[in-house]
């Protein structure tokens, strides 16, 4: 099914969006756009951008660009190889270095249509409104406004309290410390280790979510949503990223729509 098929079958208020906004968007949908998407190290937003871009990539070009820390998350959502079949090509921190020559250079000679940083960490954030280009994701930011290439941001952070899914977690209150801990032993990546009690490494897991079944006192969980509080001086910088010229801040996934506008 074509982004466009989806387009004209969608309940209207999904975008969030006014009926003649809504023709708007099916009249003015732009194609065959070479997409630079840049995904930092977080998994609030993630899985649902990840749809979205799903969703278009019949369409338009999609090139993942990772930070480290974006890998290492992706990774533990168990979204990295769904990513990589969507993507015409893959990008990774640790190989290109914080400079990231060869993009900048793309960048210049406008081979990208527009850059997505999404979802965009707190840190990355900071880092784009006060000039700091010392990663892969700032760099780009940087470069693409100086070439003129748009820059559309997801900042994760815009509202005091949020809902947000953590990956696997371990509820302490549940698990009994089994001597033969059964989810320990079936892990493919080893993830489950003991400590004072049965504990994941986060960056072992790839989410295959093998274990959860395991365990017969349910204290494994994967997507188990909680509350945050946002710090003030993370609302502030968002503020100043919306008033920074060459970058169209999204507050909510599903304005992400407007990418294609």
């Amino acid at each position: 099914m074509t982004f466009l098929d989806i387009a004209l079958n969608i309940e209207v208020h999904y975008y969030n969006l006014e009926m003649y906004t809504y023709f708007n968007f099916l009249i003015f949908y732009k194609i065959n756009m070479r997409i630079l998407w840049c995904i930092t190290g977080a998994g609030h937003f993630l899985t649902d951008t990840f749809k979205f871009m799903k969703n278009i990539s019949e369409e338009n070009e999609i090139i993942a660009l990772f930070s480290n820390a974006g890998l290492e998350v992706v990774r533990m959502y168990g979204l990295y190889d769904e990513i990589e079949n969507i993507s015409i090509n893959v990008i990774k921190e640790r190989e290109r270095g914080y400079s990231g020559d060869i993009i900048v250079g793309r960048l210049a000679m406008k081979e990208y249509d527009k850059v997505l940083i999404a979802p965009c960490t707190a840190n990355t954030v900071a880092k784009i409104v006060y000039g700091i280009a010392d990663s892969l994701v700032s760099n780009v930011a940087a470069q693409a406004i100086k070439c003129n290439v748009p820059v559309f941001v997801l900042p994760t952070d815009v509202e005091r309290e949020q809902i947000t899914e953590i990956p696997l977690n371990i509820n302490s209150k549940k698990c009994r410390n089994c001597s033969k801990c059964i989810p320990m032993e079936v892990c493919p990546n080893y993830a489950l280790y003991r400590s004072d009690k049965i504990r994941v490494n986060i960056l072992k897991c790839n989410a295959c979510l093998i274990c959860i079944d395991k365990c017969k006192y349910n204290a494994i969980s994967f997507g188990e949503k909680i509350k945050i509080r946002i710090r003030s001086i993370d609302l502030r910088n968002v503020e100043k990223l919306e008033g920074m010229e060459g970058i169209k801040v999204i507050r909510k996934v599903d304005d992400l729509v407007s990418l294609l506008i």
